[in-house]
This record gives C-alpha cells, structure tokens and sequence, in this order.
C-alpha cells in the first residue's frame, strides 16, 4: 500500500490514496525536467515566466477557498489559517512577477581591471523536500524564484498531503508552466538521496526536522551540490517580571496553539522570572483551557486536531514521560 494517503485528522477518515512512484517513473521525470532545463523555456526571454507566475497568483485567489477547504481536510489546520497561507501564496506568485525581471537584472560590479557585473542564470534542475504543516506556503516558496529563474523542480511533499500537492502541481500546468517545470515525485527518502547524487540535479532545498536536514546534508556534501535547510527549533518564550502579563499570556499562548503547535517557531519552553511565574501560568492555564477544540472547518474551532493519528500518539507518549519524569523528581526531593 502507497504511504502516500489522505487522512482527515479530525476523524481519520481516509479521503484518497496516491501511488507512490516507482525509479523509473523518477528517473523519467529527471530525463524530461532536464530537457526542459536545456530548453528556450528555461535559457530563454523570462516574460513567459513571468505571465506564468501572474496568472497563477490569479488563479489562487480564484480557488482560495477550495484550496484552503483541501488543506484544512488533510492536515487539520484551522480553516481561517488555511486561508491566511493560501492568501501568503498569492502575494509570493504575485511579488515574483512583478519584480523577479528587476530582480534578476545583470548587476555591475567595482574593479580595477575594467567592466564587470554579476548575472543571473538558472542552474539546472532543483529537488524540493517540503513538510505538511504549511502544505502550499512550502511549495509556493520553493517554486516562484526557481520558476522566474528557469530552474525545473522535483519536488517530494510530505506523504500526508498528497492532495495539496497535487492540486498545486494542478495549478502550476493550468497557470501556462510546461509539464515539467514543477513535478511531484512521491518517493522514498531513498529515493531521495538518489536524486541528489544524480549529476542533472544542482540543488536540494528542505524544510524539515534536524535528522532530516543531516540526511539531506550529507548526501548534497558528498556530492558536492548547493543546498539550503530550513530546520526546526526550540524556541525560548521569556517572561520578566517587567513584563505586561496579560499581553505575555496572549502572545504566549498563541505562539503555543497557532496550527496546533506544530510550526518551527512555536513557543517549546517558557522561561518565567520567579516573581510573576505563578500568576502567569494560573493566567496561561486558563487561556489554554479556553481553547475550542474541534472540526477545523468550523469557524468556532480555535483548537484543531494534530495533523495524523502518529502526531496524537507521539505528542501523547511525549507527556507521559514528562509526567513520570516530574513525579520521579518530586519523589527525589521529598
């Protein structure tokens, strides 16, 4: 069975498989994104480009409530925070038509030893690694720039938003981009690391965790390709005792909640001066507790689910531990 599924996380509901793709499906996507690459689409005038890139802001605003419907039904972000990220979409397409072509102007360069300047070439084709917790953000970031600059992207989504990137790739043909400009692969992460090895492929962009990013690392150091990662964190969320609790409490737990949680920026610890900590976490508790929980689609919801049943799980064992972990120290210092 392809690991490549549609699950609404709100009641596990499965919507849709896809198949996973097999080495030559990817190799023949390497093959033709490559030809694409050589091609006067890539090397040549970046106004079509251009037009591609504006006509698919336009569609995006079009479908913005379809594509924020996919999104929240796949991975169960609250539908008003789909549609902010489906709108973020837009206005990246849209920015990178109206000024890539400035953007990418040939740049003169100070010397002595006569007339230099920098240009601005595409580099051949680029793989993508791109996680579901902003499912179309993480695409749309990838594909603009490469798309104005004429690299071809092969892209490998997180296997539990299928349908968003799908119905991205969709949008991306519709818009007037060739077949082989932006390309989902739904492989394995070995699979993965095959296509950086490949001499055709010059880059490998990932937004993910840190043993991701050390996979990802290691094979484009290895074969010596560009590379850029995006990787988690453990963001610090600091208290003094001159702070606005109330406004402190706020902030706090919408850095805790936003998208359930699960974004890289998310407030993971909180450090509280021990002159205001119990009344910011008596105020912090309360502001939690008042959380809806519910159906994401539902524009009462303020709580949505995690984004699959293995997120619930692991997020559960998480606080079991912590919580035998609290009472063996409580026993110690008993």
């Amino acid at each position: 069975m392809s690991s490549y599924q549609s699950i609404n996380p709100a009641n596990n509901q499965l919507l849709k498989t896809w198949p996973s793709h097999d080495d030559s499906y990817a190799q023949q996507a390497l093959h033709t994104a490559d030809a694409l690459y050589h091609s006067p689409w890539s090397k040549g005038d970046i106004q079509p480009r251009l037009q591609v890139l504006q006509h698919l802001a336009e569609l995006i605003d079009q479908r913005s409530e379809e594509l924020a419907t996919i999104a929240s039904k796949e991975m169960g972000k609250l539908i008003g925070q789909s549609r902010g990220e489906v709108k973020i979409c837009a206005s990246i397409a849209r920015y990178y038509a109206e000024h890539a072509a400035r953007l990418l102007q040939a740049q003169p360069y100070p010397s002595d030893v006569g007339d230099t300047w920098l240009e601005y070439h595409p580099i051949g084709m680029v793989v993508a690694v791109e996680p579901w917790n902003f499912p179309y953000y993480q695409l749309m970031r990838v594909l603009a720039p490469n798309l104005a600059l004429g690299n071809p992207v092969l892209a490998k989504h997180a296997n539990i938003v299928p349908h968003c990137a799908d119905v991205f790739e969709k949008l991306v043909l519709e818009a007037g981009a060739p077949q082989d400009a932006w390309t989902n692969l739904f492989i394995s992460n070995q699979q993965v690391a095959d296509l950086i090895a490949d001499p055709r492929v010059q880059g490998v962009a990932l937004t993910g965790s840190e043993r991701a990013g050390s996979a990802v690392a290691e094979q484009a150091g290895k074969h010596l390709k560009k590379s850029t990662l995006e990787l988690g964190g453990n963001d610090v969320f600091v208290v003094l005792d001159d702070a606005d609790i109330d406004e402190a409490v706020r902030q706090g737990a919408q850095a805790r909640l936003s998208n359930c949680g699960q974004v890289c920026t998310a407030a993971k610890r909180f450090i509280l001066h021990e002159k205001i900590a119990d009344r910011f976490m008596a105020k912090f508790s309360a502001a939690l507790q008042s959380a809806t929980p519910g159906d994401p689609l539902d524009e009462k919801t303020t709580l949505g689910p995690l984004s699959s049943q293995d997120a619930r799980d692991r997020l559960v064992k998480q606080v079991d531990e912590a919580v035998a972990m609290a009472h063996a120290w409580s026993a110690a210092d008993a």
